[in-house]
């Protein structure tokens, strides 16, 4: 038996004195207030240790004493008031209003923001711009002789009306029309400069700064997404603005196929419906000599990377597809010429004016009309719409808009995502393309096997383009969105490295919002996150030591035992203890798959995390239904760029519930925006504030 340690008597008055002198030493430190706090929870611990005995106290006849057990009180009114005008407080305009950085033309909150005059920017020379840019940026001279001129010294004493007189009428006419502007080389965007005058007459300029910049600067450091460091985007011009999907994919020198998935709404109608991608999005190098070396491309070619398919009870008008996919000879014509002139990837390529005068004035291309398809397959809607949230669209009527058409740009399309698989899919493809093969090889080709749905095949290499370093690859794929050819991301030539997630952020912020509203901008770029994600944890996982072993047994596995798996998971028979080398296959994929944001693992492994959460600290004693209102929100429209005062919100202002919906849809960033914004404001100010 054990026994217990016990000090001498000398040792042990020696400890009670040592505790006495610290205790007296902490009192003489405390200041009568503190004391007296010290002293009455001193006296709360005294009642609690007393009260926690007395409830142990049995009386010799065995019956325990009853005591009254004091529970919880409800939170006051006071309490309740004072986390309501927090919560308010933090959903109001001076705590969500936004503002852009003069420097790198980011939104951000105006909260966030450092408004210097521009002579007092700390390193202001680091901010300079590199000369392969001065060269590129549109007027920079003519504004740098405006702005950097020493009788018009910025700052000091100096008349406006001079100014305005001496400057040239051009050149104002010309930085009016620009979203950025130059001074001493250094580019400053116009919605982070403040210009005033004061009474005597004195221009002063003001730059709001983000902390980012901001914390750079004072490091005399280059900021990361300054003019500086070479990320410079430009402005959209009106050659390039109003292109359709088919006139993009005309004058684009790299092309990428994606299925798009609609996401069905209650106004039957894809301009309010938000969007979501099924599978991947994979670059392959094309015949460079062919399509990249001469365009527009043929309409033949179009045809091969755009499918159109309609989903509905009748077949559209063809006037109702003019606003969507009509093809303008001229517009093509102009963009072609300008990306030309102004863009380094275009220095090169041949513009075919045989192709252009084959192009139609203003009308859809007979090539996508012939191949368009209509499916009434709507059985599924009814069942997409179920859900124990009521429908708040459900009342309210579709706007008589007969230009918007519910287009899908894809190659194959499951409007649902319910009825076909990806093996569907991929065997209906293959029966297909076998098909024509016999039909053209014993010229057996029908009037009826023409009408079937063909097959086009976009010719390409047989490798994917590498992903990793090539800095053209999205200015060549997007030329609406980098018209200059600048501002690539993993641009090897920056002083400054950018993170490939990092510089996504930034564009999906980015001032004028171009990124956030394009189709397809999101999901290719989502994409290969993705896959560089999946490749990166992959990579580390084979490089552990314990992985030789497993290496070992996935050799041993063929194509057969891999395809006779998936068949047996695919109808639910497969099981864990039959092949130990699947098994093993099976937890390297989990492992890979939780990291890779949106996969059907990495949400196994939050809930993972969940049930060990609950097991470690209990489970959570306050349980809570939020469902955002996103469409009816005045926040995620003000978020989405509608010009609103969210302390005065008057109601012409949020216009109709079909209006707010296609804004929604359409601003992507902003409703994740909204949501992850309310969903702190009510943690902070009614959870932990209450």
């Amino acid at each position: 038996m054990a026994t217990r340690a016990t000090a001498s008597p000398k040792i042990a008055e020696e400890q009670r004195v040592l505790t006495r002198k610290r205790i007296a030493t902490r009192r003489a430190a405390y200041t009568p207030e503190e004391a007296e706090q010290q002293r009455e929870a001193a006296r709360r611990r005294s009642l609690l240790k007393k009260t926690s005995k007395s409830k142990q106290i049995v009386t010799k006849t065995g019956v325990c004493k009853t005591i009254e057990v004091e529970w919880p009180k409800p939170a006051d009114t006071e309490c309740k008031t004072n986390c309501l005008k927090k919560f308010i407080q933090q959903m109001s305009m001076g705590s969500l209003a936004e503002g852009i950085c003069g420097i790198c033309n980011i939104r951000c909150y105006q909260r966030d923001l450092r408004r210097v005059p521009w002579n007092k920017i700390p390193s202001i020379e680091l901010l300079k711009t590199p000369e392969d840019l001065c060269s590129v940026i549109p007027c920079i001279q003519r504004t740098q002789n405006l702005h950097s001129n020493e009788k018009h010294n910025i700052n000091n004493d100096v008349d406006l009306a001079m100014v305005e007189g001496e400057a040239d009428s051009e050149v104002q006419s010309s930085m009016n029309n620009l979203s950025f502007t130059s001074i001493k080389d250094v580019v400053f965007y116009e919605r982070g400069l403040h210009r005033s005058l004061d009474k005597k007459k004195r221009y002063f300029i003001h730059c709001d700064i983000c902390m980012e910049c901001w914390s750079a600067l004072t490091k005399e450091k280059i900021p990361k997404f300054s003019v500086a460091n070479k990320i410079w985007m430009g402005d959209v011009p009106k050659e390039l603005q109003g292109l359709t999907i088919p006139e993009q994919r005309l004058i684009a020198v790299y092309r990428h196929n994606s299925c798009i998935v609609k996401l069905h709404s209650s106004f039957h109608s894809a301009a309010t419906t938000q969007s979501a991608i099924k599978g991947n999005c994979i670059s392959f190098q094309q015949d460079v000599v062919n399509i990249a070396a001469t365009l527009p491309l043929e309409l033949e070619d179009l045809c091969d990377s755009l499918k159109i398919i309609f989903v509905g009870c009748r077949t559209p008008e063809r006037n109702q597809l003019k606003n969507i996919l009509t093809v303008r000879k001229k517009k093509v014509l102009n963009a072609l010429q300008w990306l030309r002139q102004n863009n380094p990837l275009y220095r090169n390529v041949v513009i075919n004016q045989s192709i252009i005068d084959k192009l139609p004035d203003d009308d859809v291309p007979e090539c996508l009309w012939a191949t368009m398809q209509v499916s009434d397959n709507v059985e599924t809607v009814a069942n997409e719409r179920a859900s124990y949230i009521p429908d708040l669209l459900i009342n309210v009527s579709e706007s008589n808009n007969t230009t918007i058409v519910p287009l899908i740009p894809s190659a194959v399309l499951d409007v649902n995502g319910t009825n076909i698989s990806s093996d569907d899919v991929a065997e209906h493809l293959l029966d297909r393309m076998k098909l024509q093969t016999a039909e053209q090889t014993c010229g057996l080709a029908s009037e009826r096997s023409i009408q079937k749905d063909t097959v086009y095949m976009i010719p390409r290499g047989n490798r994917p383009v590498n992903e990793y370093s090539n800095p053209n690859l999205l200015l060549g794929i997007f030329p609406t969105l980098f018209p200059y050819g600048c501002g690539s991301i993993e641009d090897g030539s920056r002083p400054v490295k950018i993170d490939f997630r990092e510089h996504l952020r930034y564009l999906l912020s980015f001032g004028d919002r171009r990124f956030e509203e394009h189709y397809s901008f999101i999901f290719v770029v989502f994409n290969i996150l993705q896959r560089r994600t999946a490749c990166f944890h992959a990579h580390l996982m084979t490089s552990r030591p314990y992985f030789q072993q497993s290496a070992q047994l996935l050799e041993s596995l063929s194509s057969a035992d891999i395809a006779t798996a998936l068949v047996n998971i695919s109808k639910g028979t497969y099981s864990s203890i039959a092949d130990q080398r699947i098994n093993t296959l099976m937890k390297h994929i989990r492992v890979v798959g939780g990291h890779v944001m949106g996969s059907s693992h990495s949400r196994s492994a939050l809930r993972t995390k969940i049930h060990s959460l609950c097991f470690n600290v209990g489970l959570p004693s306050l349980f809570v239904t939020i469902n955002p209102a996103d469409i009816h929100s005045p926040v995620a429209l003000y978020f989405a760029g509608v010009d609103l005062d969210l302390d005065k919100i008057l109601p012409e202002t949020l216009g109709t519930s079909y209006e707010r919906a296609k804004t929604i849809a359409t601003h992507p960033v902003a409703t994740a925006k909204f949501f992850n914004c309310l969903i702190k404001s009510i943690l902070k100010s009614l959870v932990l504030g209450g």
